[in-house]
């Protein structure tokens, strides 16, 4: 028998002032290449997928007490990513449908990552946080992405950074990460292919 949840929709405005209030962060469920192009600064990317892929990478990489607030893309199964997400025991406070098209005009400007191929010379501090496809880099400062929460505190305002990128999705959810530690200049490095 199917598992349904409900998703409390929030408004833009109860969406900020639960991030405003602190313990909360918006979650970004679009697909890495969306969410690179453009995204709510310091959202953190956990790309939806059907299984335990999304839950499974938040448990492992983002603290447990962190209020999670999901951005509807409107393409995916919210009550499923919930469900998943309450499973591994996160509070899902709710949901917000139109925040992509709030943020510029209450907030400022919404961001986007560069990226570069694996044939570019990457510029500044290279940090290699596990994401699969990506080769052992010589000089590059590697800090997991399951402790990158924990330890981002270490490049606060250091820029540029360069993520290096193999499929991507565990470096997606390290630019959302570093935005929230200042890190202002970030570039994705894919470095397969």
């Amino acid at each position: 028998m199917p598992v349904t949840t409900t998703v409390r929709k929030l408004t833009f405005g109860e969406g900020m002032d639960h991030l405003d209030e602190g313990g909360a962060a918006l979650v970004d469920l679009r697909p890495v290449e969306s969410y690179l192009e453009s995204h709510i600064p310091g959202s953190l990317a956990l790309v939806y997928e059907f299984g335990p892929g999304l839950a499974g990478r938040a448990r492992d990489c983002l603290p447990l007490d962190l209020g999670l607030i999901l951005l509807d893309p409107g393409q995916v199964d919210l009550g499923n990513a919930a469900a998943a997400l309450r499973g591994k025991g996160f509070t899902v406070m709710g949901a917000i449908d139109d925040a992509l098209e709030a943020w510029p005009e209450s907030r400022g400007a919404l961001g986007s990552t560069d990226v570069i191929g694996g044939r570019d010379t990457p510029s500044g501090q290279v940090l290699d946080v596990g994401d699969p496809g990506v080769a052992p880099l010589q000089d590059a400062t590697s800090i997991p992405i399951e402790r990158l929460y924990r330890r981002a505190g270490e490049l606060e305002g250091a820029s540029p950074i360069t993520l290096a990128a193999g499929y991507g999705v565990r470096a997606a959810l390290a630019v959302g990460i570093l935005e929230q530690h200042r890190v202002e200049k970030i570039v994705f490095w894919r470095t397969l292919g």
